[in-house]
């Protein structure tokens, strides 16, 4: 569905005003714009974190992005750490070139796991380790390169504005509902309509263990990875 279009049959809105009051063809001004926006990205958000528990493995990113989530940053001789892109919400993989121009993708560490000589020193790094939304490079470089390091990040939605008309929400389109539903149970929440919040907390429920049954089988592609237990040979008989 769209936020807000023109065309009440695919809207996002039209169907908070026929969740709540039963007709979603004329827009209820007791439910403000900006509140169904700010509720519809409150559940935008809720989605999100739906879709990175369902499957760790998927690299989930908004459709209605127009890049990919990776950053690319130079190499500054000297410098000792990089800012993390405000949109991330995880780092993946930080990769930084060698003196030859290739790039070598570095080892997360701790920083208490570092020696003070290793803190220290410069050359090409093989090593990073984050403080707040600062990553830093071990050793230090001590030389420079353009286009010299390189962040795989995994970012969040793209929020709506209440001037958003035809645009969607970036995940499958069969779950869009999610977003009405959620914004229509805050309302009646708010408003004491305990009946309809009951059947809005059932509904939101249902869908949300559509979304998790969907995105968690994303990555069937992938084989899955068996551990073996380690016993002692003090368990067996010799």
């Amino acid at each position: 569905m769209k936020f807000n279009p023109t065309d009440k049959s695919d809207s996002i809105i039209a169907d908070i005003d026929f969740l709540l009051f039963g007709d979603g063809s004329t827009f209820n001004s007791d439910y403000s714009l900006e509140d169904r926006t700010r509720n519809v990205n409150i559940a935008l958000d809720e989605v999100v974190a739906e879709l990175f528990k369902a499957d760790p493995n998927f690299m989930w990113d908004d459709t209605t992005n127009p890049d990919f989530p990776i950053a690319t940053l130079d190499l500054t001789v000297y410098q000792d750490h990089y800012t993390i892109p405000d949109e991330s919400l995880v780092i993946h993989r930080m990769r930084v070139k060698d003196k030859n121009g290739n790039f070598v993708t570095l080892e997360p560490v701790m920083r208490r796991e570092l020696t003070d000589s290793e803190l220290a020193s410069y050359g090409v790094p093989s090593k990073y380790y984050k403080i707040d939304n600062a990553l830093f490079p071990v050793p230090i470089p001590d030389y420079g390169a353009t286009g010299g390091v390189e962040l795989e990040f995994q970012r969040g939605a793209n929020h709506f504005t209440t001037s958003d008309t035809d645009k969607k929400p970036g995940f499958n389109p069969q779950f869009h509902q999610y977003l009405s539903i959620s914004a229509a149970l805050r309302y009646a929440l708010a408003n004491g309509m305990k009946e309809k919040a009951t059947f809005l907390m059932n509904e939101k429920e249902r869908i949300r263990q559509k979304i998790e049954e969907h995105y968690s089988r994303r990555s069937q592609d992938e084989k899955p990875k068996l551990k073996l237990k380690r016993q002692s040979v003090k368990m067996y008989g010799l």
